[in-house]
């Protein structure tokens, strides 16, 4: 019903165009058409090749409860609610959707009703107005914000999903170096918002390629603060699935490329904190066995350190090398540095 009404108008307005010569540039129409005041109110219908008015009750007039809806939350989401969700049986209607705080609820309420009281359908036999409308909680508000922020900064296709103290940024950028850029301008974003700069201990690279695969911190998406052991296994598992954490040779200095892996097992850690999480790692068994367990040892323990510097409770660490004392393959392996030398995490329910 909308895009006919426009359709119509326009049709209208095209007609009136021509025949009164609005472009000083254009000639006017041919003779036999002269200029009309429309009234407000009235549109034009195309029957038999002659344009034929039509008042707006007549047409609405033919309007089904579920157009009228349509029509109302069509406006609504011009004058800035599209997040609004209205339903009308032709007598009441229920508002529903999710505001970001209680004065947008009430301003979005507020325009609701008027816009049913005044339409020329419902406001004729309209009963009741149902305010179902909620009130999203503090942190996916701030999201909610953050991503319209970026949005208006030229970046429509980044959004900020926070789960408790962690920011994860996702979206799907056009090439790797617009990728890189964009996660800085987003953890910059996060990081100096008054409000979600004091919420949150660290922000997550969860941005993916075009037509690529997903995210580094992809799997932080699917969890929660509560969420059970199985729950966080499953997200280190899919997180460190063909990727490790790389360390200089025979150091625990973690590399820069692996910094934001680094991170996403952070954001995992945070939110899964509530549960035992081993750090386990195990490297190569070339040279002396009692170097390769301290080594190893070193590493977990700089995995630790750093997830304890973001805040993730020491009781829930447990830091531990095994040296070379658990290969995956054979040493004589063409692939076993890539597949012995590796950092695990191990998730278990904390025993009371």
């Amino acid at each position: 019903m909308q895009s006919r009404l426009k359709s119509l108008a326009l049709v209208a307005a095209s007609a009136a165009l021509v025949g009164c010569g609005a472009s000083p540039a254009e000639p006017k129409a041919a003779s036999g058409l002269e200029c009309v005041d429309i009234p407000n109110g009235q549109y034009f219908q195309v029957v038999e090749g002659r344009l034929v008015s039509t008042s707006l009750l007549e047409i609405n007039g033919q309007e089904r409860p579920y157009e009228t809806a349509f029509r109302i939350a069509n406006t609504l989401s011009r004058m800035g609610y599209p997040w609004v969700r209205l339903e009308w049986d032709g007598q009441t209607a229920i508002l529903s959707g999710l505001a970001l705080d209680e004065n947008t609820r009430t301003d979005a309420f507020l325009a609701a009703k008027s816009l049913l009281e005044t339409d020329m359908v419902a406001g004729r036999q309209l009963a009741a107005v149902i305010n179902e409308i909620e009130v999203r909680d503090p942190v996916s508000a701030t999201a909610v914000r953050l991503s319209e922020e970026l949005a208006d900064d030229g970046y429509p296709w980044l959004n900020v999903v926070m789960a408790g103290i962690v920011a994860s940024l996702t979206g799907a950028a056009p090439s790797v170096s617009a990728k890189t850029d964009v996660y800085l301008v987003g953890r910059s974003t996060v990081e100096s918002d008054l409000d979600a700069g004091e919420r949150v201990n660290i922000v997550v690279d969860a941005l993916r390629l075009n037509n690529g695969g997903p995210g580094i911190g992809a799997p932080l998406l699917n969890l929660t603060e509560g969420a059970s052991a199985g729950e966080c296994q499953d997200a280190f598992y899919a997180m460190m699935t063909d990727r490790n954490i790389q360390f200089e040779p025979n150091e625990s200095v973690v590399l820069d490329g692996s910094s934001r892996l680094l991170d996403a097992a952070t954001g995992i850690a945070l939110l899964c904190e509530s549960h035992t999480i081993e750090i386990e790692s195990h490297i190569a068994g070339l040279g002396d066995d009692a170097f390769n367990l301290d080594l190893s040892q070193r590493r977990a323990s700089s995995v630790r350190d750093y997830f304890l510097a973001y805040g993730v409770a020491p009781d829930a660490l447990v830091a531990r090398g095994y040296g070379a004392s658990r290969p995956l393959v054979a040493e004589e392996a063409s692939n076993a540095d890539q597949l012995n030398v590796r950092t695990v995490f191990v998730v278990r329910p904390r025993s009371n």
